[in-house]
């Protein structure tokens, strides 16, 4: 629901959560469900709840982030939010609440980290995914067709992967979607993003 120049530090494009759906928390908050939540808006990081998993994640990913309020964070326009756990009977309830919420798209995600996978459902604007995002990047960008590449490693990709015309997959992904790579990476620790660059640049260098 954002994309980010990182060359020169600015928000390109980015979609929000209606007001309306950022309900969702106050729900969690008041059935104690055991998930942490997070908000991602613009180029900052809030945490609602703090727990070992939403410390676990903002340390994997660099993370900077400040412990506020709901009604605090009600003062920002929302990206998505994320709710880490590793509690998944506490993520079935969450799923029967998010089904009231008709703006917003659901989405379970996971990240394996060493012998630890790492779980979250993330909350998005309506329409929001991977894939979109990398239509409205070529669309911004004016990048021709036959040079949008992706990498990807868990189901939530899957969608981009598919709309890629170049994609790739770390070592360590499940099987079915490794199935649907062009090139199979390194794993994450071991650099998969530069070792999918290095081969697209074979590539170029061949043509």
């Amino acid at each position: 629901s954002m994309i980010y120049d990182y060359v020169n530090h600015k928000i390109v494009y980015q979609d929000y959560l209606t007001k309306e759906d950022y309900n969702i928390v106050t729900e969690i908050l008041e059935r104690k469900l055991d998930v942490g939540i997070e908000v991602h808006t613009g180029d900052r990081i809030f945490t609602l709840r703090r727990t070992k998993r939403t410390d676990i994640h903002q340390v994997y990913e660099g993370l900077e982030t400040t412990v506020i309020s709901f009604e605090e964070a009600c003062k920002y326009n929302w990206n998505k939010l994320l709710f880490p756990g590793d509690n998944m009977e506490e993520f079935e309830k969450l799923k029967e609440i998010s089904k009231k919420y008709k703006n917003s798209d659901f989405v379970a995600t996971a990240v394996c980290m060493k012998e630890d996978t790492q779980h979250y459902y993330e909350q998005l604007p309506k329409g929001v995914s991977k894939a979109s995002a990398i239509k409205r990047l070529c669309d911004i960008f004016k990048i021709k067709n036959g040079c949008s590449y992706a990498i990807g490693d868990f189901y939530n990709d899957i969608e981009m992967l598919k709309n890629a015309d170049i994609c790739a997959v770390p070592e360590g992904s499940p099987e079915d979607i490794k199935a649907l790579a062009d090139f199979i990476a390194v794993s994450c620790k071991d650099g998969a993003v530069a070792d999918f660059i290095d081969y697209l640049t074979k590539i170029q260098k061949q043509s």
